[in-house]
């Protein structure tokens, strides 16, 4: 019931954000077919931002991106397994070396955040530097968690302070204003006024903060989330599709090749080989990528939702001072105290839900993920057959 009232609430807002999209959408096909058609200042400019440069579709638009941030989901640029070459092998056989022959810093830098630490390692890795293939995905989930990330503070930090001393403000003016308020003057017929007035900017505040939490914020957050949702579990699939390609190449390279071959199939199953454990591997650095990613955002919103109620605290000691110098009577001071009390412990409890909120929409149990590739096994088996076959031949040969 609740969920409905609210959809009905702002049924007119989220119908002018589609008018509002549907217009920019229309805008942005204009400026595009001026742009084919020699408009090179448009195109420049389109090139020099990020997110059109870097992804697919058009930024999104409305009236809940305007308090805050959406991205669009981005391009994904990992190849297909049917595009997979031999050149392509031989490069991926050339990052394996690089990793594999990674100094790893047994003393890292002292920061004060390990993340960061963690990070720089991972893009050591991942060959962040030399513009390798993950260096977009590394990009991406930065840029995702920097969004995030503001997306909470705006709410936690800015909407939830704000709304409290908004609402609070109006109720503590309007009983100042309205006289008869000092701490000998309160008759008895107006002490139940202040409880009314307090309670009711208590409970608008609460509406607009929980109408604030759970229309715009709640839902370009969890836009947000399902379009990196989406790109990894692209991303992922395709690495494991390549991992299984490769896999096959390495175990079958000897099929198409004769004894005067020896030294291009000697070549052809090391890159081949080397290309499957690399792209294993890389599953593994992107998933600790993730998890890197993953733990600053619920560490900073635990931290952002403190912080709000800290703000929430001190704006609440500061109007009760106000009211106390402006001479307002001990039962008015009470009856603020009450209806703020009740404003911080209410959104306290709700909007701690953000923490949470990215567990319930990133669907990581869909992704092809390290554990899932069974490199173990691939190596064994490969191992295996290739004595295997070499067993067999030397004990034909002895036969004959």
């Amino acid at each position: 019931m609740l969920g409905r009232f609210i959809r009905l609430l702002t049924l007119p807002f989220r119908a002018f954000g589609r008018l509002t999209k549907n217009l920019f959408r229309d805008a942005r096909s204009s400026a595009k077919t001026a742009a084919n058609a020699g408009g090179s200042i448009v195109a420049s400019a389109a090139g020099a931002d990020l997110l059109e440069e870097e992804y697919r579709e058009e930024p999104p638009s409305g009236v809940e991106t305007v308090l805050f941030t959406q991205l669009p989901r981005p391009r994904l640029t990992e190849k297909a397994a049917s595009e997979l070459t031999l050149e392509q092998a031989v490069g991926f056989a050339g990052d394996a070396k690089a990793f594999y022959r990674y100094g790893f810093p047994i003393f890292a830098r002292g920061d004060f955040f390990y993340e960061e630490v963690e990070q720089d390692y991972l893009n050591a890795a991942l060959g962040f530097d030399h513009d390798s293939i993950d260096k977009r995905f590394l990009d991406v989930t930065t840029l995702f968690r920097r969004t995030l990330n503001r997306n909470t503070k705006r709410m936690l930090l800015y909407w939830t302070p704000a709304l409290f001393v908004i609402t609070f403000s109006i109720a503590a003016l309007a009983l100042l204003a309205g006289g008869g308020q000092g701490v000998a003057t309160l008759a008895p017929q107006q002490i139940g006024a202040p409880f009314f007035v307090f309670g009711a900017a208590a409970l608008a505040g609460i509406f607009l903060a929980f109408l604030v939490y759970s229309w715009p914020y709640k839902v370009v957050q969890q836009r947000n989330l399902m379009n990196l949702d989406n790109y990894i579990t692209s991303k992922f699939a395709r690495i494991n599709n390549n991992f299984q390609v490769a896999k096959r190449r390495a175990l079958n390279v000897e099929r198409d090749k004769r004894m005067a071959q020896r030294e291009e199939l000697k070549d052809e199953a090391g890159s081949w080989t080397l290309a499957y454990h690399w792209f294993a591997m890389r599953l593994f650095l992107c998933e600790l990528a993730l998890r890197n990613k993953f733990y600053q955002v619920r560490r900073n919103t635990t931290l952002y939702w403190v912080g709000g109620l800290v703000l929430t605290l001190m704006a609440i000691a500061g109007l009760a001072a106000l009211l106390f110098f402006k001479g307002a009577a001990l039962v008015t001071i009470g009856a603020f105290a009450a209806g703020a009390g009740a404003y911080l412990i209410v959104t306290a409890i709700f909007l701690r839900g953000a923490t949470a909120m990215m567990f319930r929409v990133v669907e990581s149990n869909e992704w092809s993920r390290f554990y899932i590739v069974d490199l173990d096994a691939t190596i064994r088996d490969h191992v295996g057959e290739d004595k295997l076959q070499i067993v067999t031949f030397r004990d034909r040969n002895r036969m004959e």
